[in-house]
This record gives structure tokens, C-alpha cells and sequence, in this order.
């Protein structure tokens, strides 16, 4: 990206509600964009069985700032903001 570049930690919520809400497709798009953008040891993803919100997933944890109701596209939005900071 040839950007200053952050580690950024990036935890999802994999239980059931918050999986089937969208942190599957979350998970499947950050994947992809640590991929395509070579940031594999920029970018941590870390998966928990339940983050204990489940009537407000899915729940996304970027750098131990809690996000509810998040859309994956938007997931990918604040890690470029991280990695750029």
C-alpha cells in the first residue's frame, strides 16, 4: 500500500448470532484484503466464540475499540483508517 504503516488487531465475534449476522462474510472479506494488500503482519485477526452482545452483532473489536451492528464493507473502511495512522 506504501503507506506509514499500524498493526492493527482486528477480533470478531464467531458465535453463532453475531456469525450469522455478517462476521461470516466479515471474516471472508478481511481475509481477502490482508491478501490482496500484502499487509499479512500489519493486519491480526483473531476470532472469539462469543464477545457477550449477541442481540447487537455482529460485534467487531478493531485495536480494543468495540463496534455493533458493523457491515463488513465498513469493517475494511477502519482498518485502512488504522493502517494509515
Amino acid at each position: 500500500m506504501g503507506l506509514n504503516m499500524a498493526k492493527v488487531k482486528v477480533e470478531l465475534c464467531m458465535g453463532s448470532s453475531c456469525f450469522s449476522r455478517g462476521n461470516s462474510k466479515t471474516l471472508e472479506l478481511l481475509e481477502n484484503f490482508v491478501k490482496e494488500n500484502n499487509v499479512e503482519n500489519d493486519v491480526e485477526i483473531e476470532g472469539h466464540l462469543c464477545l457477550g452482545r449477541c442481540s447487537s452483532g455482529p460485534i467487531v473489536r478493531v485495536n480494543n475499540k468495540d463496534y455493533e451492528n458493523i457491515k463488513a464493507e465498513c469493517v475494511i473502511d477502519l482498518i485502512r483508517e488504522e493502517l494509515i495512522k
